[in-house]
């Protein structure tokens, strides 16, 4: 793992692999207390960093496995306060739930299902305290805002330290690949009002779970056009003539499904097919600017 010193109480700490849907970069406040964001490091890294610095609380902006599974950890080796979005405690408790409400309408039930419990380790979190947007970490973290930023998951949230000017911005997009909406349950407009809201922030400096540390001009805004130019690009292939299951296959997030073995092609097309419903949904409704008026002219940026 590498870790970066930021301030005096920020540690920006990222996995040496991000492989596998398995890690995320993550963060250490050292403030009143000791809090862990997304510390999911890999089955070594994490263990030993949770054994070493003993954290008062740890945290997670949302329930997608490679961001809450190091959670069973925190349990197993530390006496930390485990604290997940409010709005997904369903998922947290609940394999079940998991599967029907991501990979089960798209067919796979039964492969994710093995996957996450096999491969990425999910265990259902039985002790736990809720977090919400109105949460104020006074006794851990009083200079830490929480900020609900939905879109990607339905209880995203991005942590913000004002004084420093500085933003963990969870999982909202920001690395080159651009924002990820895989599941039924990803909303593209609620993805974009966060990253308008994320924008107007007084930020000097973004942690990132997926793309490193940054700096924010333009950062927000272009995580807007990559979702624009994918939905510029299915609206021209569709209007070409190009049926569903061509332009899945050529791609909307993942172009080349097929140099990747089972049961990850798979997982890559159900991710794809996703993706695309919701793109087509929105072409239906009018386009993603007929609801964003003020994103007008970021695609011809590009």
């Amino acid at each position: 793992m590498k870790r970066t010193t930021i301030t005096d109480t920020l540690t920006y700490v990222e996995p040496d692999s991000m492989g596998g849907f398995s890690s995320c970069a993550g963060i250490m406040v050292r403030s009143k207390g000791k809090i862990f964001i997304d510390m999911n490091l890999g089955p070594k890294d994490t263990p030993e960093l949770l054994d070493r610095e003993k954290p008062d609380a740890a945290i997670i902006t949302h329930y997608h496995l490679d961001h809450s599974a190091w959670t069973r950890y925190a349990a197993d080796h530390s006496q930390a306060r485990i604290l997940i979005p409010e709005k997904e405690e369903p998922y947290l408790i609940s394999l079940d739930f998991i599967i029907d409400h991501t990979a089960g309408p798209l067919g796979m039930a039964d492969q994710w299902a093995d996957f996450v419990a096999n491969s990425l380790g999910y265990r259902p979190l039985s002790a736990y305290e809720k977090y919400s947007e109105k949460t104020a970490f006074h006794e851990l973290a009083p200079e830490m805002v929480v900020l609900e930023t939905p879109g990607h998951s339905p209880g995203h949230s991005s942590f913000y330290f004002p004084d420093e000017k500085i933003l963990f911005s969870g999982d909202v997009g920001l690395d080159r690949f651009g924002p990820w909406y895989g599941w039924a349950d990803c909303d593209i407009k609620k993805m974009v009002e966060s990253l308008l809201r994320l924008d107007g922030l007084r930020v000097d400096l973004i942690l990132t779970s997926h793309g490193g540390a940054i700096r924010k001009e333009g950062a927000f805004l272009g995580c807007i056009r990559h979702i624009l130019e994918r939905e510029e690009s299915i609206f021209n292939r569709l209007d070409k003539g190009m049926n569903q299951t061509d332009i899945i296959r050529q791609g909307v997030f993942y172009p080349h499904k097929e140099k990747v073995p089972e049961p990850m092609t798979s997982f890559l097309t159900m991710w794809d097919t996703a993706m695309f419903h919701h793109h087509e949904t929105l072409i239906k409704e009018g386009g993603l600017m007929r609801f964003f008026p003020e994103i007008r002219g970021l695609a011809a940026q590009g």
